[in-house]
């Protein structure tokens, strides 16, 4: 444990947090040092900290940085021109390209260079021509040279298939890609440090660790934070859901039909499509599209073949999954200014919600404290007919599997116990090295009395204390 806290960057500047980012940093870096070309590319969902990654990193070395604007690609080469001109020291001028502009740099600049593009999604948005020309950039002009070129993007789905695709003119040609995700538990105690953990899961399961969410919170009366936050229409949180999905989506009207669905617990194709008013055939089009973007994912017992048919669709983003489980079905009263019945359902179906969002910490949790007597290959959720293991982690090679039910309650030994007795009996069910494994028995819950109790009888048994 006192590795990861050697490890986290945490810098206070004009009252914002810069926070962790150390693998990022540290690739980046490295980057740096190289004597060749590097060409890298940063990408990964809107607010998250990529700009503030970038600015961080490139802080008191030679850079230029330069963010494009969602409007045409003439008035970004303007506006870059105008960077370009700043930064080598000449009289202003448009120039006639992309091209000519990076030609301007380079019959200057003579020490190791940094150049970042940032938002480079809405150059490709506006003309995908302007793959090629960078492609000409990076092949013709930048290699070779003791050029750090950094094209970061928001739009994942974009980045990932458009600028990185086998199709892209760019395709191979980075040096390095960095995918950065949302701050995980752990580093959500790093930014709130004299916050309950109960109340840090709460924050959690609401942001989905997103660092521009974060800062909408103190930590301080956290239930009222939220409410604050999401039921008052003027608020941005209220508003980010839709405004993400416009950035993503033409028409997202039955998009935001099918993530209310899942986000009220209908995670079957037949109910997405009757709650959805859509044919069940046409549910996949939606749901390909929504897990291209990384909002929902499809979930299946573990243990499995791979085309099973009892697939469960979730939505994985916790942000996403609260504001559709809490404010969708509620917008119109929100924003007619009647919340109290948003409000009212908020307060007595959050700890259900909270649950969910448990289970889900508690399996990146298992990965990262290795806390089982096994090193986990491969965990999930089994469930069969009327029977259900909430997590399941097993070692493959080793034939070991801790079969685990995880509850967002306090609970006495008694009540453990009781747990572990129903979990022996479902596992009878899975055939999986049936006689031949070894098997580990458990609950994790946000409390439990008497641990110590149940470890002495062999027992896996962790509350929320233990995991943090």
């Amino acid at each position: 444990m006192l590795g990861l806290y050697i490890r986290v960057i945490t810098i206070i500047v004009m009252n914002r947090i810069f926070i962790d980012r150390v693998d990022e940093l540290k690739i980046l870096n490295e980057c740096l040092q190289s004597k060749k070309f590097e060409f890298i590319v940063v990408f990964g969902r809107r607010r998250v900290g990529k700009t503030e990654l970038l600015k961080e990193f490139i802080k008191d070395k030679t850079s230029l940085y330069f963010l494009c604007s969602n409007r045409k690609v003439t008035y970004n080469l303007k506006k870059f021109s105008e960077k370009v001109c700043q930064f080598i020291n000449i009289p202003s001028v448009t120039f006639n390209s992309f091209q000519d502009a990076f030609d301007a740099i380079l019959s200057k600049v003579k020490e190791k260079t940094i150049i970042v593009i940032d938002e480079f999604g809405y150059l490709v948005r506006r003309d995908s021509g302007i793959l090629s020309d960078f492609q000409e950039i990076v092949d013709e002009k930048l290699k070779g040279r003791n050029i750090m070129l950094i094209l970061c993007g928001s739009s994942v789905s974009m980045m990932e298939t458009r600028v990185l695709g086998y199709k892209s003119p760019l395709y191979g040609r980075a040096t390095r890609y960095i995918k950065v995700e949302p701050f995980d538990f752990l580093t959500l105690k790093l930014w709130f440090q004299n916050t309950p953990y109960e109340d840090i899961v709460k924050i959690y399961s609401t942001t989905n660790g997103v660092a521009r969410y974060l800062e909408f919170f103190s930590g301080k009366n956290v239930e009222e934070e939220i409410i604050k936050n999401f039921f008052d229409p003027s608020s941005f949180l209220f508003e980010d859901a839709l405004r993400l999905l416009s950035d993503e989506l033409r028409d997202y009207s039955t998009y935001i039909q099918v993530l209310e669905a899942i986000g009220l617990g209908y995670n079957r194709i037949n109910e997405i499509a009757d709650y959805a008013f859509i044919q069940p055939k046409d549910v996949f089009f939606y749901l390909k599209v929504l897990s291209s973007l990384g909002i929902v994912k499809r979930i299946v017992p573990i243990f499995s073949p791979k085309r099973v048919k009892r697939g469960l669709y979730i939505i994985d983003d916790n942000y996403f999954n609260f504001w559709f489980r809490f404010v969708s079905p509620f917008q119109a009263e929100i924003e007619s200014g009647m919340q109290e019945v948003a409000v009212e359902n908020f307060k007595n179906n959050f700890n259900s919600y909270l649950g969910i969002v448990f289970e889900k910490m508690v399996q990146q949790l298992l990965y990262k404290k290795r806390i089982l007597p096994f090193n986990i290959t491969k965990i999930g959720k089994w469930w069969y007919k009327d029977r259900e293991i909430d997590l399941i982690a097993v070692n493959e090679k080793g034939k070991q599997a801790a079969f685990l039910e995880v509850k967002w309650s306090k609970l006495r030994d008694e009540e453990a116990l009781k747990i572990i007795d129903r979990i022996k009996k479902a596992c009878k069910e899975i055939g999986w090295f049936k006689d031949k494994r070894t098997e580990h028995f458990g609950v994790i819950a946000k409390e439990i009395e008497n641990k110590e109790k149940l470890r002495k009888e062999g027992y896996i048994v962790f509350d929320l204390k233990d995991l943090t």
